[in-house]
């Protein structure tokens, strides 16, 4: 489809989107693998909707996706290549993709979603066996599009014991009525109290990404003004936050004031440096293959190396190639790595889980013994992370369950990766914590998304 036709619909006048766009091609088994644990999850979750509903959703999500690759404005507010009040939609347009239009595939998202609704397909045998799941995944689908993230987290839940022997039920949402646990399993001869919880990424993360975008945005315009191509490196010491408006700028004004290829700088505010970039390992690259205009292998070929996590700003001037997301040519590009490694920053995204603890303690009963799952996303980096484990351990230990028969805390850590080679990769981490009780914990490793042989590590290796 032409930029025209999403100029001319921008903002909201419809777009008719042809079917090819959704089919996959006639090769589909010799140009990428199926997934065949994903297909049962995708397949499975659309029965929930009609199929003019997932039409209307899906051509929403792919419109989202396309926009910015037409060089359209960003839409208002939180969720640039997506809308937030269809989180659901664009998940399931994701794993679509993933299967049967891989163009339209989006791996920074994608590889938070794949794997999850992967081992969903791989666990829908055990999944269907489970009391008042449907009633679950109707609520997910549907009043809970906006934030689908707790509800998956508790499929995976309920999944995990099911695979260790339990029966579980879903206990039904009461309107009106005070929160309850989410589902009670009975396991070894004891029924539980299991409650689910989902922490969602940092605001202050959010913040952060805004921030940098208002204070690098001058410095990228007149470097690509220019025509110059350049690489910036910086780490800052203070919250990006309380960065000077025109700090990088000035930088910048400096480096060019003395004319060399590289400058580099170290005050109280950052360490950083700006070079000249070098174009050729792209531009070899693109000889052989269009490379996706925002993804980590265009990062690690402008960059020279690839950082798991890392935070980047482009700008690049390009010819589109087989799709407005993916370049034949590029012949400038500013780029800028950022992270900030203040202490208070650290320790403003390394969130705890001490209040979700307390709020999932409230919702158990005071007759059953109680098992709560922290679920999060760790994708803020080592020291983050170092240090959210910390407080964990630390929160844990000291944590009050007034009186509530609470047992164990499970923290799940997921970490979703999108390397350059590969199409997505996952890792995993659970950490266990008794409060209560001389029981042995329930489930042990207690892995929610990742298939018992995988060891911590699973992920796709072929390339997108």
């Amino acid at each position: 489809m032409s930029k025209q036709v999403f100029v001319e619909a921008y903002p909201d006048k419809p777009i008719q989107f042809p079917e090819a766009l959704f089919t996959p091609p006639s090769n589909r088994e010799e140009a990428w693998p199926d997934t065949p644990d994903l297909r049962t999850a995708v397949d499975w979750l659309k029965t929930f909707m009609t199929a003019d509903d997932w039409r209307s959703r899906r051509n929403a999500a792919c419109r989202r996706l396309l926009e910015p690759a037409f060089g359209l404005p960003p839409r208002e507010g939180k969720g640039r290549f997506f809308d937030v009040t269809d989180t659901f939609g664009w998940y399931l347009f994701l794993a679509d993709a993933f299967l049967d239009h891989l163009w339209n595939y989006e791996p920074m998202y994608g590889s938070r979603v794949v794997p999850v609704l992967t081992a969903i397909g791989r666990n829908l045998p055990v999944l269907r066996t489970v009391d008042g799941v449907e009633d679950r995944v109707r609520r997910l689908v549907g009043s809970e599009r906006r934030q689908p993230n707790g509800g998956l987290f508790e499929l995976l839940v309920a999944a995990a014991y099911r695979r260790a022997g339990a029966e579980v039920v879903f206990r039904p949402e009461r309107p009106g009525l005070a929160k309850t646990h989410d589902m009670d399993v009975t396991i070894a001869g004891r029924t539980l109290a299991v409650e689910c919880k989902r922490l969602e990424t940092s605001e202050y993360g959010e913040r952060e990404r805004a921030r940098m975008r208002e204070i690098w945005g001058p410095v990228s315009d007149g470097f690509g003004a220019t025509g110059r191509s350049v690489f910036g490196d910086v780490d800052f010491r203070i919250p990006v936050v309380d960065v000077p408006d025109s700090y990088l700028v000035d930088k910048a004004r400096e480096w060019l004031s003395i004319g060399a290829s590289h400058f580099e700088w170290e005050d109280d505010i950052s360490r950083g440096l700006f070079r000249e970039l070098d174009l050729r390992p792209l531009q070899e690259a693109l000889r052989d293959n269009d490379i996706l205009t925002a993804g980590t292998q265009m990062q690690e070929l402008l960059s020279g190396r690839y950082e798991r996590h890392a935070n980047y700003l482009q700008a690049v001037r390009i010819m589109h190639g087989m799709t407005p997301r993916h370049m034949d040519e590029c012949d400038l590009a500013v780029m800028l790595k950022w992270k900030s490694s203040s202490a208070a920053a650290t320790d403003a995204k390394a969130r705890d889980v001490l209040k979700r603890l307390a709020d999932a303690n409230n919702q158990l009963p005071t007759d059953v013994p109680g098992i709560v799952h922290i679920g999060f996303e760790a994708v803020d980096g080592d020291d983050v992370e170092r240090i959210r484990y910390e407080k964990i351990l630390a929160s844990t230990e000291r944590f009050d369950p007034k009186g509530k028969p609470l047992e164990y805390v499970y923290c799940h850590y997921l970490v979703p990766e999108s390397p350059p080679r590969e199409a997505w990769a996952f890792d995993e981490t659970v950490q266990w914590r008794r409060i209560g009780g001389s029981h042995p914990r329930p489930l042990a490793p207690g892995f929610l998304v990742l298939p018992d042989e995988a060891g911590g590590r699973w992920g796709t290796h072929w390339q997108v």
